[in-house]
């Protein structure tokens, strides 16, 4: 057509250029409505997490200064960005997504997601172990399918410095904590350690030295993180366990961070407040920086921090503080119904964050004083967080795995609760039901093979001769709960007892023969087991555990009623001796030191 227009010669110049004019406006509007389509439909690319090294290579000198300004932050920057907003991570698909050899995310039968991490806790602040009996624990986490072991060394991690003054006087050396690591290692167990950085520091702040680093003069929970001072004091505690566990891979670094209930009360807090306007700020600033600091020099390890005291905060400051780039939140907790605790609201507030972990207990989390077993409250735990996951799997990029706390003490100042052996079988009924994704209703094919007998789950039962790692410990402690509860059971009701052997007879040594006889028979029952108990207790214990934990286990567990019993023994040879008692009143208000006390009062 356009060939044959060019190529007519008889028509007039103004008619060719007339066609010509109506040609090009043709052209123009079409060419118009191509450059607006291909405006709102422009290339994408695919999302990825930035390579700074790599981008650096094609920036001048100028250029990269900036990129690693903005990229990199300098380890005492006290201030966060609040000019700009942060959008986080890239969400990622989990398409190709790999963990422990298995594409994720791994799903049961039923479409309940099975956490490809699981990792168990040690709690070194109560009851740590002899270092051979790693090797002995390692082994049995392997065969129970456990992948790796998150250690909390507190005050047994051998610190230099000014820390040293703090460390247990039972502390490993440097050299066993190697060892111990290492064989973490040969177990191919993966490794993480734990530094709390905000709050749970009683075991520095409880001394006087370092009283005045409180963030409240009256608890030493919370350390005062905005004193300068403090500050450098957590980038000791971090360096130097962090300069240990990279040896031996460091994938990520706990930092910590929950429970931090006194915050913006020391001077330097108060000051910063003003600042950072809230507490929540306040805090997130702190684990902001905290994070950044350990990122810079561990730039492989991936930062996580208990959730709590982020799930608090405005979604829009979490942004703004970069935490959803800096840290990986884990959301914790131990109840029996989940639901309370954990609703999907909880969840949806830390979605930002795309990677998250959950926290469920096997052990000393049901009461600071629990000793004995009770596995149903660990179990139910268990089978709640498969709702929870399955609940939200597929709200997020990648649910990382399952942490299984395992607290030796509710805080450093709070009695001893379960010894580790006694809580085995439950750890291994809680991963049996975590790796089935479902509620199990007491049949554990997989625990009662490994263990070679079937735990029972009510609080106190146990089953003998069971094969794990200090299952002696396991069969003492619970037949201890039993011989209490019966010895409970007598001294409150027993008719005998309580008529003729009371406070009255201890302190005047006046009773009835007849009676006497009788109720040194019941005694001596309830004495000679306890005695027992207690010197078996001691021996097998000595093959785990420093001398300091085993008295204190049977100091707080055992030494009251055998004291008692002792005393009771004492009074009833006393009136079996005695031929003749005085006439009453022999409980004189006038000489009596204890009833004058009273009557003061």
């Amino acid at each position: 057509m356009l060939r044959g227009f060019f190529g007519r010669r008889s028509r007039s110049v103004w008619i060719r250029l007339t066609y010509l004019c109506l040609v090009t406006l043709v052209f123009l509007f079409v060419s118009s409505q191509f450059k607006s389509a291909t405006t709102h439909a422009r290339f994408v690319p695919p999302e990825q997490e930035p390579n700074l090294e790599h981008q650096s290579a094609f920036l001048d000198a100028p250029q990269q200064q900036q990129q690693q300004q903005q990229e990199i932050h300098k380890i005492n920057a006290p201030d966060p960005p609040t000019t700009q907003k942060f959008k986080g991570k890239p969400r990622k698909t989990a398409e190709d997504l790999i963990i422990n050899g298995e594409k994720y995310p791994k799903l049961n039968s039923d479409g309940k997601l099975i956490p490809q991490r699981r990792i168990i806790h040690l709690d070194l602040k109560g009851a740590p172990f002899r270092p051979h009996f790693f090797t002995e624990l390692f082994s049995f986490f392997n065969r129970i399918g456990a992948t790796g072991v998150l250690f909390e060394w507190e005050d047994m991690f051998p610190y230099q410095g000014r820390l040293r003054e703090a460390v247990n006087k039972n502390a490993y050396s440097l050299e066993e904590v190697e060892a111990i690591l290492q064989e973490a290692k040969k177990h191919h167990l993966q490794i993480i350690p734990l530094v709390q950085t905000m709050g749970h520091l009683e075991w520095i702040l409880k001394l006087e030295k370092f009283a005045n680093l409180r963030e409240d003069p009256r608890f030493p929970q919370v350390i005062c993180f905005s004193d300068d001072s403090a500050w450098q004091l957590i980038q000791e505690m971090v360096t130097e366990v962090a300069e240990v566990h990279v040896k031996y891979g460091m994938p990520y670094f706990h930092i910590g961070a929950d429970e931090a209930y006194q915050i913006g009360i020391c001077n330097a807090s108060v000051t910063r407040l003003q600042k950072e306007v809230t507490r929540e700020r306040l805090m997130l600033w702190h684990i902001a920086r905290t994070a950044e600091f350990v990122k810079t020099k561990y730039a492989d390890a991936e930062i996580l921090a208990w959730h709590d005291m982020m799930a608090s905060a405005m979604e829009s400051d979490i942004e703004e503080y970069r935490l959803t780039e800096l840290v990986t939140p884990v959301l914790w907790n131990y109840a029996e119904d989940l639901d309370m605790y954990l609703p999907r609201s909880t969840w949806m507030l830390l979605k930002s964050f795309g990677k998250v972990w959950g926290s469920s207990a096997w052990k000393g989390a049901d009461g600071p004083a629990r000793y004995s077993t009770h596995s149903m409250h660990y179990v139910r735990n268990h089978e709640s967080w498969i709702k929870q996951f399955a609940m939200v799997y597929r709200d997020f990029e990648v649910v990382e795995g399952l942490i299984m706390a395992s607290w030796s003490r509710y805080d450093h100042l709070a009695v001893l609760a379960e010894l580790l052996p006694v809580a085995l079988p439950t750890l291994a009924l809680s991963i049996e039901t975590i790796q089935e994704g479902r509620n199990l209703n007491g049949h554990y094919p997989q625990t009662s093979e490994i263990l070679q007998c079937t735990p029972p789950l009510d609080l106190g039962r146990f089953a003998s001769m069971c094969r794990f790692p200090g299952s002696r410990i396991y069969e003492l402690v619970n037949e201890l709960y039993q011989k209490r509860r019966e010895l409970r059971k007598y001294r409150d009701e027993d008719f005998e007892l309580n008529g003729w052997l009371s406070r009255v007879a201890d302190e005047y040594s006046v009773s009835s023969h007849w009676y006497i006889d009788k109720i040194e028979q019941m005694i001596e029952m309830h004495a000679a087991p306890m005695e027992q108990l207690a010197v078996d207790l001691r021996y097998e214990m000595e093959k785990i555990y420093f001398a300091d934990t085993i008295d204190e286990f049977l100091f707080t567990y055992v030494n009251e009623d055998l004291e008692w019993l002792r005393a009771k023994k004492a009074t009833i040879k006393r009136i079996s001796e005695a031929k003749h008692f005085p006439k009453r009143p022999f409980i004189d208000g006038k000489t009596d030191q204890a009833f004058q006390g009273a009557k003061q009062c």
